[in-house]
């Protein structure tokens, strides 16, 4: 199996991390506007709804970027503490990996 280098899984989260950001902060931004008890359109309605998304992207996009880094170079640690590739359940690799 071939291993992903730090620094490519680092720049993978991070850009990861704001495209999440960019493509759903505008429907959370909605939605908590639509939960306001003074009404949708006495929030803001439509307008602004990118208003503080550069903001969002730059608090999460090093953490996405430090968890992809971590996740993708524990990876092969944990395979060969548990008996190498060809372990009986990888998805378990996967999942220790992550937490």
């Amino acid at each position: 199996e071939r291993h992903t280098p730090f620094l490519t899984s680092l720049l993978a989260g991070g850009l990861a991390g704001t495209t999440v950001d960019l493509a759903l902060f505008p429907i959370d931004t909605l939605k908590t506007r639509l939960q306001s008890p003074h009404g949708f359109i006495a929030a803001g309605g439509f307008r602004g709804v990118y208003r503080g998304v550069m903001a969002a992207a730059g608090g999460s996009a090093p953490g996405a970027a430090l968890f992809f880094g971590t996740y993708e170079t524990m990876k092969p640690v944990i395979a060969e503490m548990r008996g190498g590739e060809s372990s009986s359940n990888p998805a378990l690799t996967h999942m220790i990996a992550a937490s």
